[in-house]
């Protein structure tokens, strides 16, 4: 869970950090964390940041692809005074007293920065490692009227509370987290030339990369006219280029403002959310390593991320051995141990994200299988000099121990070990030993 929290800041004297939930929607360690930091704001300000970081990820959580899940996420506003109100102006000769040190660029003032150093990025480090160390997203709240952002540093968004704040802010955040690129034309001498998910100079329409996107008999390059302004296609203008360079559509959030992100900006979008957060939440039983009883049924069941996931359309299956089971496609399931037969047996959940959104998944991002198998004691051999040695299977690598006992009443441990592929051996390797019965067990008692 997310918890609040107080710190008292030695760096200036007087400043205190606090943290204030926003949202909640499940455990820290399976959602996408997002925390909000005030900059710009005086003491006297904060309770404003706490309702702007609210509106803030309101905004953000309204626009698609993320509004389809907003269940992935929690945010938290952490509140951080600044001696002065707003950022550096340079361009105007104005300089703030800010805790993170933001300042527009001195041209167009737009552009906000921020050092990368411990005035600035160090700063932001230190207060996530104490209110949010699982945060996968900081983003930079500035107490400016004038509209402008950046993607500041790898994980960390920057953007104003000025009148295209939230425009600003979808924005960067598609930057910081998708690593999308500026489909502007303008000129920027000395930007790197690597292709972005959704820049490419490829004209090629068979290795174009969002070719699943594309309608056959889209004419490559596409025409910028109304007759192709809802078609992914090949668009000429992007990356800081007005030719040479080619986006997927017409318009886009990553090109203008009150734009939608396209379909290939927003399939990489999701994609990133898959990055921080599995479809499954929970699975009983929690323990994957079982024994089957000889009678009776057992019942196995998940919890999906989320409490409405009907727009995500999850497909569920269960499968016993590798196999999938006919109807058993609910996130309960009643085995009867006896259709598992013999040797080595096993039960898996398969749950996938079967979002119109994605078209490709090459790293089965929105896939996840749960598998619950039994510890079994298989393949013994003789060895030499009257030891022996056997093979531990179904264990997943968890830790196992093996226990001996003469009578089946009494056990006694003989090792515990984290048994996996590639170590799944063990070896007696005390000779003269009478006959004794063995098992494995999990956890070691």
């Amino acid at each position: 869970m997310i918890h609040c929290a107080f710190v008292l800041l030695p760096a200036v004297a007087g400043a205190q950090a606090t943290a204030n939930l926003v949202l909640s929607n499940g455990p820290a360690s399976n959602r996408f964390n997002i925390a909000i930091l005030s900059e710009g704001y005086t003491a006297s300000q904060l309770a404003d940041f706490r309702g702007h970081a609210t509106n803030a990820i309101s905004t953000l959580l309204s626009r698609p692809p993320f509004s389809e899940y907003r269940n992935f996420f929690n945010a938290l506003a952490i509140s951080v005074p600044s001696n002065q109100s707003g950022s550096d102006h340079p361009a105007s000769g104005l300089y703030r007293d800010t805790w993170f040190n933001t300042t527009y660029d001195p041209q167009r003032d737009r552009v906000i920065g921020f050092p990368t150093n411990a005035q600035g990025q160090g700063k932001v480090d230190a207060l996530l490692q104490t209110f949010l160390p699982e945060c996968d997203l900081a983003v930079l709240l500035i107490n400016d009227a004038i509209s402008g952002g950046s993607d500041g540093s790898e994980r960390t968004a920057i953007a104003s509370i000025g009148f295209l704040a939230g425009e600003y802010l979808v924005h960067e955040i598609g930057h910081v987290i998708a690593g999308l690129g500026d489909e502007y034309e303008d000129p920027y001498p000395g930007f790197p030339a690597s292709e972005e998910p959704n820049t490419t100079r490829e004209t090629n329409p068979n290795v174009i990369k969002w070719k699943a996107w594309m309608s056959p008999g889209t004419p490559v390059p596409t025409p910028e006219t109304g007759d192709y302004a809802n078609t992914v296609g090949l668009f000429e203008g992007a990356h800081y280029n007005s030719t040479g360079w080619f986006r997927p559509r017409l318009d886009c959030a990553m090109r203008s403002s009150f734009s939608p992100f396209c379909e290939v900006c927003a399939e990489s979008l999701v994609l990133s959310f898959y990055e921080r957060v599995r479809p499954i939440d929970a699975w009983t039983p929690t323990n994957l390593v079982l024994s089957w009883p000889g009678q009776g049924t057992m019942n196995f069941s998940v919890q999906l991320v989320g409490d409405d996931v009907r727009s995500r359309s999850p497909a569920i299956q269960w499968l016993t051995n590798g196999v999938e089971m006919p109807g058993a496609t609910e996130t309960n399931f009643v085995l009867n141990p006896a259709v598992l037969g013999n040797g080595a047996r096993s039960v898996s959940v398969r749950v996938r994200d079967n979002t119109p959104l994605v078209r490709n998944d090459p790293g089965g991002l929105l896939v996840q299988t749960v598998t619950w198998t039994e510890l079994r004691l298989i393949s013994p051999i003789a060895l030499a000099g009257g030891s022996f040695a056997f093979r531990v299977s179904g264990n997943l690598g968890r830790p196992v121990a093996i226990q001996a006992s003469p009578d089946l009443v009494n056990w006694s441990s003989l090792a515990t070990n984290a048994y996996g592929p590639g170590n799944d051996w063990f070896t007696n390797s005390m000779a003269g030993n009478a006959r004794r019965y063995y098992r494995a067990v999990t956890p070691p008692k």
